[in-house]
């Protein structure tokens, strides 16, 4: 089963990829934003460190619902000959692989294809670049109502990814079931005369019936359009799209809004703020009789989602300090991913933002020391923590991870929550 009808349902099953072999590739000219080679990270990232960093995440994750590895996926898809038929010709064509190169490919065992396919290696040959991004599973599809919308990658370091979610999605019994959004996004990322991209990080579902989407560095207006279409056909009939500024910093909206309760959310505020460079304009999209009704509102995020009958409390990224809020927003200090209402983990080293969720009723723990409280006070019932209604605001650490921008909702893939 597969429907997510809320960023902060209560999760049952979640997808991350743990940091691997594709990281410990990685090159100086793999961090420099004008190399041909540039693959988004700003430095090179100390492997084993976010390995532990990630365990952190998965056993946090693993306290509240069934967590599924996408490297496992990966390959248990590649085992399938129906996909490996469609998927290494497009992934020969993408990255100009030669015919003999692309039957090689043919020949390999999954364990082996997967390596080539991830990591960019054949024997002792780097063929490919590697793939360290498909770390941030968010972004390869997202969950809305019980749509599986397919990323389809804006930039070329991530492509081969989108081809990889793609067979993952057809061939794992994780994603199999249930409606999927359209192929032709998918085919259409690759080469279209004009671009029709989206990124999970821009998708954020706020009721069965409402979602924004941001429009963003990596979301285009043409794929918004297109999948409005989608989502309206399976619950959707509004959507507020957050236009964006085209930047790194905030590549995708939940750089800089995630909910932390149903009532609540993490906000870096330059884009609420009238005038501000980061303001963010809202347009509102809705089904009517005669189809997609386009509105521009004269408001920001919060009393946009107010005038929807569902009015948010902004909690501000770096607690609203001119200078702390831009250092931890770019640290991922509005990326969030909640367990459930009101119990959500983010970064530890984000210390203005968390003190200002502990100033809106939130506990703050480490990773470490909430697991043990789970056991001792709950008897490791995550749903008697949510019975005493008890907000924890779990912090893993993340410096090492943070490199490649991005917090624990990006590297996280929710798939089932439950109201």
């Amino acid at each position: 089963m597969r429907f997510v009808g809320s960023e902060v349902d209560r999760l049952r099953r979640v997808v991350v990829k743990p940091p691997g072999v594709a990281l410990s590739r990685m090159l100086p000219e793999h961090i420099h934003p004008g190399s041909e080679h540039y693959l988004l990270f700003d430095d090179l990232v100390d492997v084993p460190s976010a390995q532990e960093e990630h365990a952190q995440l998965r056993a946090v994750l693993a306290s509240a619902a069934e967590v599924g590895d996408l490297d496992e996926m990966i390959l248990a898809s590649l085992g399938d000959p129906s996909a490996r038929r469609g998927l290494i010709p497009e992934i020969a064509q993408l990255e100009g692989l030669s015919g003999k190169m692309m039957q090689r490919l043919g020949s390999m065992e999954p364990a082996e294809l997967g390596l080539a396919l991830v990591a960019g290696i054949i024997g002792d040959e780097q063929v490919m670049n590697p793939l360290p991004n498909l770390l941030f599973a968010r972004d390869l599809a997202a969950v809305v109502g019980p749509l599986l919308v397919l990323g389809a990658a804006s930039k070329r370091a991530r492509r081969r990814e989108s081809l990889l979610m793609e067979a993952v999605a057809a061939h794992s019994p994780w994603f199999n079931q249930g409606p999927v959004s359209s192929r032709e996004h998918m085919q259409s990322a690759i080469g279209a005369r004009y671009p029709l991209t989206v990124e999970g990080g821009d998708v954020l579902v706020v009721s069965p019936s409402l979602a924004l989407i941001g429009a963003s560095e990596r979301t285009t207006w043409a794929m918004i359009l297109h999948l409005a279409q989608e989502l309206v056909a399976h619950g959707v009939n509004r959507i507020l799209v957050v236009e964006m500024p085209k930047q790194r910093s905030s590549m995708h909206l939940d750089t800089v809004f995630t909910f932390v309760d149903r009532d609540m959310a993490v906000v870096y505020e330059p884009i609420l703020r009238r005038g501000d460079p980061e303001e963010c304009s809202v347009v509102r999209l809705s089904a009517d009789a005669s189809g997609l009704s386009i509105q521009p509102t004269e408001c920001d995020l919060l009393a946009a989602l107010a005038a929807e009958g569902h009015p948010v409390r902004g909690i501000p990224c770096g607690g609203g300090h001119p200078i702390t809020e831009r250092r931890e927003q770019w640290t991922d200090g509005a990326n969030f991913v909640a367990l459930a209402p009101g119990i959500v983990v983010g970064y530890a080293r984000n210390q203005g933002t968390a003190g200002a969720l502990e100033e809106a009723g939130f506990e703050r723990w480490n990773a470490p020391a909430y697991l043990r409280m789970l056991q001792s006070d709950f008897g490791g019932d995550f749903d008697a923590l949510m019975a005493s209604g008890r907000k924890l605001a779990i912090h893993i650490e993340g410096h090492e991870l943070s490199r490649g921008r991005g917090g624990p909702r990006c590297l996280t893939l929710p798939l089932l929550r439950e109201a």
